[in-house]
């Protein structure tokens, strides 16, 4: 299931992983942020181990946010081991993020 990373810990953390990661960057308040957390949470039981989930709460990351220009949310950033990311902004479907995860990992 998900990780919960912190400015402190969040390299290791992405480092112990022996594959692609999903950050999820999203705040308490943000109701479309709590919408995605279940579709975020079957896709990624549903991948079998493509990825792990990791989610960041920028009120209680802005390194981390800043790092990674979190200007909306929720922000998913997909980190490849072969040192790639790709971006989205915005809710989506479990479908649309399962074609992104794809698509972007070719």
């Amino acid at each position: 299931m998900s990780q919960t990373a912190d400015d402190v810990h969040f390299d290791d953390i992405v480092a112990r992983q022996s594959g692609t990661v999903l950050v999820d960057f999203w705040a308490p308040w943000c109701k479309p942020c709590a919408a995605m957390t279940p579709i975020l949470e079957e896709a990624e039981l549903a991948a079998n181990g493509t990825f792990t989930l990791l989610k960041v709460n920028v009120d209680e990351c802005e390194q981390l946010a800043e790092r990674f220009s979190v200007k909306s949310l929720p922000t998913l950033v997909l980190l490849a081991k072969d040192g790639r990311q790709f971006r989205r902004v915005g809710a989506a479907s479990r479908q649309n993020i399962e074609q992104w995860i794809d698509t972007s990992l070719g």
